[in-house]
């Protein structure tokens, strides 16, 4: 189903790239951590999604302090509506992730000079401003917020369920409902989920490392595509293939999230090897 080259150049993304991680946290070593001219350049996203800068932001400061509480509900989706540490921080100070106001909201976070991330597109109704637009969005979940938990906790055993029902809501596009669903897979709302393995959500990304990966034309993206049977096809081979302290590391689960968010940073990493274009973030060693 794969083409061989293109797996190669697949699991050996996956490999030097936790090895950056592995050399730069774990054993401390100084600059640069691989002989990779791409990966030392660019800006990559960790092989775990657990371990990027502001997915361990939230998991400090959100998700484990809540991860058995109703709120984590809430309080997920008002941040990655966000997903900026800064913004994060001002909603924690102001309790604003508990206990909701908009008006304290909008106050306290114009006066920062960034609001939102730049990682990802983030839709808001016409008319507002960035700031309030997202702030009308989660109004309107807030205001629902009791018949919302109450549907939500009957999806909790499955992540496609809960991530349908979470994209049913106004601006909350798959992509978005996509990282708020992998927040709560940590959580009382999807810790029992069954599908972990066996489901993700292909973003365009995804779509272009698996037309990659199968030759097929790289702007093919009809959604009607059985994406997930390839990926779950690319989670068999890596778990025979990638190092087990990779695979079966003691420190996350490598879940089929890890292979649909490997696509998108394989793509990348293929464009730039073979000189297709390039990608916006360089990294800055610091």
């Amino acid at each position: 189903m794969f083409l061989a080259e293109e797996l190669k150049t697949y699991l050996y993304w996956i490999h030097e790239r936790e090895c950056i991680r592995v050399k730069k946290e774990e054993e401390r070593l100084t600059p640069p951590w691989t002989q990779d001219e791409i990966l030392k350049e660019f800006k990559f996203c960790q092989v775990f999604r657990n371990d990027d800068r502001t997915s361990r932001w939230y998991i400090k400061n959100i998700r484990n302090p809540l991860e058995n509480e109703e709120e984590v509900f809430m309080a997920t989706v008002i941040f990655r509506w966000f997903n900026l540490i800064q913004t994060g921080e001002t909603l924690i100070k102001h309790n604003l992730h508990i206990d909701w106001d908009p008006i304290l909201a909008d106050k306290n976070i114009r006066e920062q000079d960034q609001w939102i991330t730049g990682a990802y597109v983030i839709k808001s109704p016409d008319g507002l401003d960035k700031l309030q637009g997202i702030i009308t969005c989660i109004n309107f979940m807030w205001e629902r917020k009791e018949s919302i938990l109450k549907e939500a906790n009957k999806k909790i055993n499955s992540m496609q369920d809960m991530w349908l029902y979470i994209k049913s809501f106004p601006f909350q596009g798959p992509f978005m409902a996509y990282e708020i669903v992998t927040d709560l897979s940590f959580t009382k709302f999807g810790k029992q989920a069954t599908d972990r393995l066996t489901w993700a959500n292909a973003g365009p990304g995804a779509m272009r490392g698996l037309n990659r990966l199968t030759g097929r034309p790289l702007d093919y993206k009809k959604r009607s595509h059985d994406w997930v049977s390839e990926m779950q096809e690319l989670y068999k081979i890596c778990s025979q293939e990638l190092h087990p302290q990779i695979f079966n590391s003691n420190r996350h689960p490598f879940e089929l999230r890890e292979i649909e968010g490997g696509l998108c940073e394989f793509d990348k990493y293929s464009r730039i090897l073979k000189g297709q274009g390039r990608t916006r973030s360089k990294y800055e060693y610091k």
